[in-house]
């Protein structure tokens, strides 16, 4: 099934309709692990010719459910992978995606790009850690501006997959590191 942007290192949901989402990813990378051969402002490769992906850092990839008897092949059953037209508000890379009772999804935390180690000490910026940590949560469908997530910062900022669970009293249950908070 052909995509557009590079999922590596993605996250997933699947919504109330059987929609799976994937969000985030890594940027665009050429032969020997090389940056993409266009660059886009902040530095990642944006598209690589050789291997003709574009940057995931902020894609959004849906697959419908495939009608009965449709094949993986058929026009129905493809992802939809568009940056133009369908992306989120920040980069993340190794981001956590929880689906929610109203069938929205929250994406929380992750990189920016991929690459990265926690092992900052000390740690003199829990926040962005230089420009390499994303401690914000955004929401699909979009419910407005990303916002910072305290409980990121407060576990290092630089938190890959932090584990979400989402509780029956409506609360979200996550964990980050050696941390956690309801």
């Amino acid at each position: 099934m052909e995509i557009l942007s590079n999922p590596f290192c993605a996250t997933g949901a699947a919504l109330p309709n059987g929609s799976v989402l994937t969000f985030g990813g890594n940027g665009a990378i050429g032969p020997g692990g090389m940056i993409g051969s266009v660059k886009n402002p902040a530095g990642s490769g944006a598209y690589d010719a050789t291997y003709g992906d574009y940057d995931g850092t902020k894609a959004i990839r849906v697959l419908n459910p495939c009608s009965s008897g449709q094949d993986f092949n058929s026009s129905g059953c493809q992802w939809y992978d568009n940056p133009q037209t369908l992306s989120m508000q920040k980069q993340r890379w190794y981001s956590t995606a929880e689906t929610l009772p109203d069938g929205s999804v929250v994406l929380i935390g992750g990189f920016v790009n991929g690459g990265y180690v926690n092992r900052n000490f000390p740690n003199v910026d829990p926040a962005y850690e230089g420009g390499a940590a994303e401690p914000t949560y955004e929401f699909y469908p979009s419910k407005g501006p990303a916002k910072v997530m305290n409980f990121m910062i407060e576990t290092s900022g630089l938190n890959s997959f932090s584990l979400a669970w989402t509780l029956s009293s409506g609360n979200m249950f996550v964990q980050a590191n050696l941390s956690t908070s309801a």
